[in-house]
């Protein structure tokens, strides 16, 4: 697992740049005066209320509140989260897909960092809610299952599109194929390593996990953008609306690929090794 994330995260950063580096077209770094503090405390008040509801509503009717039955688990996928969002916050650099005015100090810095932890676990816990909605699932029944290629030749084409992206898609950011990159990355590092991808699902007709994820994703970036707007922040979208919402379902993909990455520091263990009983706390002696 740390494998892959320690290869995608050294793609993400250099990659792109060495791109820039050999077309001389480096990004503007300049950082403008910090941002106020007032739209990033929205949007975290809304991170942690999506964060609850969704786990509450898990909780209805004999479900399981999975904050408290996997809390390491999403404590490390809140990490892992934390560092998502800067990698993208540092892609947008280069894509230039919205601007905020503003620079970061070192409280905007930590309430960024604690915006970016929460977003991953709500768009998974959300999705989690969403695939409980028998309504839902009975209307992603059915569809037709894609027939892909070997699984090699669907790992490759993945990595070398995830390269495309973040080479070509850094120069021409226009192109959205930036933006793409690191899902498919991702995917490809996982079945690089012989690991299943969000993806697998599809070949036997399963389309309602990356659907309800993709609609997840909408949900959660749309409220948080509007609590930021909402707080007083200023958000220029350098592309149409038209682009921001298929962005938005493609984070909830990035981050349902990011969570099966995580999950599997958990797979293959007993429930006693995940759930260890605590020891009686009354010591008894039985004498022969």
């Amino acid at each position: 697992m740390l494998s892959r994330l320690g290869l995608f995260v050294a793609a993400v950063l250099l990659l792109p740049l060495l791109a820039r580096l050999l077309a001389d077209a480096l990004p503007d770094w300049l950082a403008a005066e910090p941002m106020p503090l007032a739209p990033l405390g929205w949007a975290l008040v809304t991170a942690v209320l999506l964060l609850f509801l969704a786990d509450w509503l898990l909780g209805l009717r004999g479900g399981q509140r999975l904050l408290r039955l996997q809390r390491y688990y999403y404590l490390a996928l809140a990490v892992a989260s934390a560092l998502l969002g800067w990698l993208l916050a540092y892609l947008n650099v280069f894509a230039e897909s919205w601007l905020i005015p503003a620079g970061h100090d070192v409280t905007g810095s930590l309430l960024q960092t604690l915006l970016f932890a929460l977003t991953a676990p709500a768009v998974l816990l959300l999705r989690a809610a969403l695939g409980r909605s028998a309504p839902l699932l009975k209307v992603l029944a059915g569809w037709p299952a894609p027939r892909f290629a070997s699984r090699e030749f669907f790992t490759l084409a993945l990595l070398a599109l995830a390269l495309l992206g973040l080479t070509v898609g850094s120069v021409w950011p226009g192109s959205g194929l930036l933006w793409t990159a690191p899902l498919l990355l991702l995917a490809g590092l996982q079945g690089l390593w012989h690991e299943s991808s969000i993806f697998d699902g599809l070949a036997r007709g399963d389309w309602g996990r990356l659907l309800t994820a993709a609609l997840a994703g909408l949900i959660v970036g749309n409220l948080l953008t509007y609590a930021f707007t909402l707080g007083g922040g200023h958000l220029i979208l350098q592309v149409s609306f038209a682009y921001v919402q298929p962005g938005f379902a493609l984070f909830g993909l990035l981050c349902l690929q990011l969570g099966d990455v995580i999950a599997e520091a958990w797979r293959g263990k007993t429930r006693a090794e995940l759930f260890p009983k605590k020891p009686f706390p009354v010591s008894v002696v039985v004498k022969k």
